[in-house]
This record gives C-alpha cells, structure tokens and sequence, in this order.
C-alpha cells in the first residue's frame, strides 16, 4: 500500500494536481483575457504557470543558470578534486607517521590540565591523554590528531579529543583553542594504517551532505569548506607537513 500524499494545488486548494495545472487558475485567466487582453493579473499568472525551459533553470549548487545541480559541472570538478585531497592528504599522513614515530606514534601521552564544576566548586584536575588514530574526512580544515583520556572526567565519562596534526608536530598544542594539552612521553610506535582507511568515506564522497545537499537553500549551495580548498588549490603533501618540522 502506497501512502504518498497527492499534490494539493496552491490556488484551489484541491487535491490531484499543482498551480500548474489547475483547471480553475485556467479558466479564471482565459475569463479575465476574453474580457481584458491586457489583463496584468491574469498575463502575470500565465508568465508563472509558463514550463520551465532548462535556460530558465537555476543550479542550486553554483547559482548559474542553464543546468540542475544534478549535471552542475562545476559540482562534478568539486567532487573530484576533494576526492584527490583527501586521498593525497591521508598518504602524507601515513609517510609521516611512518618515518617519524618520534615527532607522532600511537600512545603518545599528552596531559590535559585545567579545571571543572565538581561538588559546587571549581576543583583543578590533571588527566592524561593518548594518541589512537588520526581523522581527516570531509568537514575538517586539516589533519586531526585524535586522543582517549585515561582516566574519567568528574561526571565518570571517558572524555575523546582532537588536536591539529600540525599543532602536535610543533608541540604547540597548548596553545589549541578548544583542546589545550601538553606533551607528557613519546611511545616511538608508529602508528599504522589499513588500506581501507585510504579509501573509506572517499570513493563515495559525492553521497557526503556537502554535495547532496540539505533542505534549505543554504545547505544545497557550493560550501565555504569545499571552495575555500578547491579555489585555493589547497593540497596535503609530506613536505607541507613537515614545514617548520625538522629544521626547526
């Protein structure tokens, strides 16, 4: 049993068809032009009512006019250059685990300070971190170290955190807005990486939100984190993340 809804028309309010095609919006207009051939409303309701042309039709992705997002060219480029960013960025990744365990390993222990609401007061705490994997998907601006604390917070939850890549090959960490930690022990294990994570998440980018779109306008537009890569010819190389690294 089917249980889609029927059109319901938008000028009679009757159910079985659109605007377009109502028989009452139709008679009514052809009414009012055997009395008035220059009848504005009823002129403008036949301009509306007209059958797009694929000339009249606007890309929801790019705003140009001419196509649908569905043919949208520049939409199809967008897909396969993050599809090469994300690849090339998750291979520089893995070549500098591989070559410097010591600069970035599974393990590493980081030790977050600070303090917290506990028993109607700001009590400070000291909790260690460790490094387990590295994330870079569609939807973050770099490279991201993710850690598992220890020990857990006071309300007994096994906090997770993220850090740039770039912050913790510097050691700046504590100076990372959202994650402020401090280098505590280096483990010199390397952390590894399967095959599957080359490709996972990256084969069917073009299922991802950013280009399927939402429900609102906004969210069916060219994204700032896809054209602020795309149009900046951004890449992730072995070199760009070592910069500052080891010469330093």
């Amino acid at each position: 049993m089917s249980y889609r809804r029927k059109p319901r028309c938008s000028y009679c309010r009757e159910e079985g068809h659109n605007r377009t095609n109502c028989p009452t919006l139709k008679a009514r207009i052809k009414e009012r032009l055997a009395a008035n051939p220059n009848d504005w409303w009823a002129t403008q309701q036949m301009e509306r009512n007209k059958p797009k042309t694929a000339a009249d039709r606007t890309c929801s992705y790019c705003n140009q006019k001419g196509h649908t997002r569905r043919t949208c060219e520049v939409k199809k480029r967008d897909i396969a250059y993050m599809k090469q960013y994300l690849l090339d960025g998750r291979k520089a990744i893995a070549e500098v685990c591989e070559k410097h365990p010591n600069l970035i390993g599974k393990g590493d222990m980081f030790i977050q300070t600070g303090n917290e609401w506990c028993d109607g007061e700001y009590k400070d705490f000291r909790r260690p971190f460790v490094v387990t994997s590295i994330r870079f998907n569609m939807g973050d601006s770099q490279p991201m170290v993710v850690m598992k604390a220890l020990v857990p917070d006071v309300n007994g939850q096994m906090r997770t955190g993220v850090a740039s890549l770039s912050k913790v090959l510097t050691e700046e960490t504590e100076r990372n807005y959202n994650f402020q930690i401090a280098p505590a022990s280096k483990s010199g294990k390397p952390l590894t990486f399967s095959e599957k994570w080359f490709h996972k998440g990256i084969a069917d980018l073009d299922k991802n939100t950013v280009f399927k779109g939402g429900k609102k306008k906004s969210e069916k537009q060219r994204q700032w984190e896809v054209y602020s890569v795309v149009d900046g010819e951004q890449r992730f190389t072995y070199e760009s993340l070592m910069a500052g690294v080891l010469d330093g």
